[in-house]
């Protein structure tokens, strides 16, 4: 889903409010009755600045362990909102392998490794499926792909919930995420260990 599509799926429900007649309480007279959706750039571009804003606010007046939790609970949502809830049922052991087969797969033997009873998994982005890569300096969440690299790192922690949700949802078990390097925090990938009891 590209960037244009994504926003008119998000903000689709709150630019509907703004069809009705409205009077403006202030001024006394009618409102515009709807928002121009002509210009997603600008969308784009004020949403990474309510994002820039509202993480420098979690920065300064946050402790660490509630920031940490709450972004890594908005990384899991973002998960839920793109997959649907998790199911109230395990997965089959047999699933969890296959699973951890496809890692194997798709990151290479180095990739998922056995440290005593622990798993370990070397896990990491590339690509979207539109072709934005890592490397080329994109992040991959669709709000912030080409945004300037002046957003606090604490953000990056979204995807420490998502990659958790990725994996506690396939393995039906809790796992331990560590986020390695990110593009936003000016690395060249966006990389992750991922750690469990085997």
């Amino acid at each position: 889903m590209d960037r244009k599509e994504f926003l008119k799926r998000s903000v689709g429900a709150c630019c509907g409010a703004g069809l009705l007649p409205l009077t403006d309480p202030v001024l006394g007279h009618e409102k515009a009755t709807a928002p121009p959706v002509s210009d997603c750039n600008h969308r784009v571009t004020q949403g990474q600045k309510v994002i820039r804003r509202l993480v420098s606010e979690l920065d300064n007046n946050v402790d660490q362990a509630v920031r940490e939790k709450i972004m890594q609970n908005c990384g899991r949502a973002c998960f839920e909102g793109a997959h649907g809830k998790r199911p109230a049922e395990a997965p089959k052991a047999e699933d969890a392998a296959r699973f951890l087969d496809g890692m194997r797969k798709y990151l290479g033997e180095d990739g998922v490794k056995q440290v005593g009873t622990q798993m370990v998994v070397y896990f990491k982005y590339t690509a979207n499926p539109r072709g934005l890569k890592v490397a080329d300096g994109y992040c991959l969440c669709p709000i912030l792909e080409d945004a300037p690299k002046d957003i606090s790192p604490t953000y990056c922690l979204c995807s420490v919930g998502y990659v958790r949700e990725i994996f506690e949802r396939r393995l039906g078990k809790t796992v331990n995420v560590e986020l390695t390097e990110s593009v936003l925090r000016g690395g060249k990938g966006c990389n992750f260990k991922v750690s469990f009891e085997a």
